[in-house]
């Protein structure tokens, strides 16, 4: 059979094909940008002498522009505002009394961009009085930022601008959660401890106008009077009992406001959820209010769907005996809530909603993305050499099958490792403990969970961690 010289040579169709394929391929550089449209972040650290020039005061405005273009800071910059910060509020006592009108702020999380936000309904900070109800970092991704931009705030407004302590200013949980991370990626261990020392001098409480108590967590058993928060040594680690641990981690109970004060029932139960403090009742409350003559208590540290939540109203006063407010809109990047803050102006309170705002992408855990590539790049090695080892090998051979079994674990292990690297995308800071992912399977993005399976998946991370225990 005579061999056709044409028979494997390409058609002009195919080669034509071809070009096209590579006249249309497109080249991605290594050193330019894909998304050409979004400006770098700065390169250039911002200096003590950018900030302060020949003033005390730091330029806000300049530090709020570099800090939003995810712009950095000097260590000694960064340190420098810290120091400040903490050396007005140690001087500031445990009780702060402050009048109105002023705007009332719950946990920030590190979500700096949702806090700007919130500035913009809160109005301008210098001619605004504003009082913070702690936990500005974890959680969030930018946490030193927020840090930063609110202690700047307080060096130059140090008798309109208020900060108190919440449950997430300690060692215990920064270690626990991300804020140590962040710090250590960012400006470094000596910053970390500098924060540390700031936290610990911040007041834990405040009066406004003689009618609000205001707090992070809740009142404490071990506090009859408003007065007696002033004996409290606050400049330590948060302890896990006691009356400082009550105000930064105690709760209203979950029937607060089905309860009556006829009932006879425990004004304060332990706090299962949390691990630590008590649940304060209806009942407790009206007496603290009657004890102290106050108007109501307004506190922050639990999640509402929509920012805020009035509680039962007293029956003298026909006011909300308890109020909380939360001002992390979609917090953990899943949750879908709304953010709130609260206006008082001596009479009249006032609820301002808002939602979340767009921000830059950071990975979980601050991974770069070679990072949280490792374990699929892992996992498709493994798996390639497994099946070599298979296509290779004798089946009767009873050491290759011993060896077969142990890199089929290691494939398993590399899997698991692969499917959890690509959930906490989905998750986020949510992330279930192994035990509690029955849920993973029927979720596949963010748009299928609400606020309710949100609080569900979250409910082991409101625990109070063990000391040196790390959530990695």
């Amino acid at each position: 059979m005579k061999k056709n010289p044409h028979q494997n040579q390409p058609t002009k169709k195919y080669i034509h094909h071809q070009s096209s394929i590579k006249m249309n391929k497109k080249i991605y550089s290594s050193t330019d940008r894909v998304m050409d449209n979004i400006p770098y972040p700065p390169v250039h650290l911002l200096t003590i002498k950018e900030i302060f020039g020949t003033s005390d005061k730091p330029n806000l405005q300049l530090l709020l522009q570099h800090l939003e273009a995810e712009g950095r800071l000097e260590l000694d910059a960064a340190l420098t505002i810290m120091i400040r910060g903490r050396e007005l509020t140690a001087r500031e006592p445990n009780l702060l009394e402050i009048g109105t009108p002023i705007t009332i702020v719950g946990d920030i999380h590190g979500q700096f961009f949702d806090m700007l936000k919130m500035f913009e309904k809160g109005g301008d900070i210098a001619s605004n009085r504003y009082l913070f109800l702690g936990d500005y970092v974890d959680r969030g991704q930018f946490s030193v930022e927020v840090v930063l931009y609110l202690w700047a705030i307080k060096i130059t407004y140090p008798d309109t601008f208020f900060l108190l302590r919440g449950n997430h200013e300690c060692r215990n949980l920064t270690v626990y959660f991300t804020f140590k991370d962040e710090c250590l990626l960012k400006l470094g261990d000596l910053f970390y401890e500098e924060c540390m020392k700031s936290f610990d001098c911040l007041p834990i409480a405040a009066l406004v106008q003689g009618q609000l108590f205001c707090i992070h967590g809740c009142i404490s058993p071990e506090i009859r009077y408003i007065r007696e928060v002033t004996d409290i040594n606050r400049i330590i680690e948060p302890p896990t009992k006691g009356p400082l641990c009550d105000i930064l981690w105690a709760d209203p109970t979950d029937g607060y406001d089905n309860e009556k004060l006829e009932q006879r029932s425990e004004m304060y139960t332990h706090n299962g959820p949390r691990g630590c403090s008590y649940n304060v009742s209806y009942k407790a409350m009206c007496k603290f209010l009657d004890d102290n003559d106050l108007l109501c208590v307004i506190r922050a540290h639990q999640v509402q769907s929509a920012g805020c939540k009035m509680y039962k109203k007293h029956e003298k006063t026909l006011f909300p005996t308890l109020v909380t407010i939360f001002s992390a809109p979609n917090y953990c990047e899943v949750y879908k809530n709304r953010g709130a803050i609260l206006r008082y102006d001596g009479s009249v309170m006032h609820v301002f909603q808002y939602k979340w705002v767009k921000h830059p992408y950071v990975l979980p855990n601050f991974l770069d993305a070679f990072r949280w590539s490792i374990p699929f790049v892992l996992e498709k090695v493994t798996d390639m050499f497994l099946a070599i080892l298979k296509f290779c090998s004798d089946e009767h051979d009873s050491r290759l099958s011993r060896r077969t079994q142990i890199i089929e674990k290691i494939v398993h292990y590399y899997a698991s490792l692969s499917d959890e690297a690509e959930q906490s995308l989905v998750f986020g800071n949510v992330l279930p403990p192994i035990s509690n992912r029955l849920t993973e399977s029927r979720i596949a993005n963010k748009d299928q969970i609400d606020f309710q399976t949100a609080q569900q998946m979250d409910y082991p991370n409101e625990h109070l961690p063990y000391n040196q225990y790390r959530r990695k």
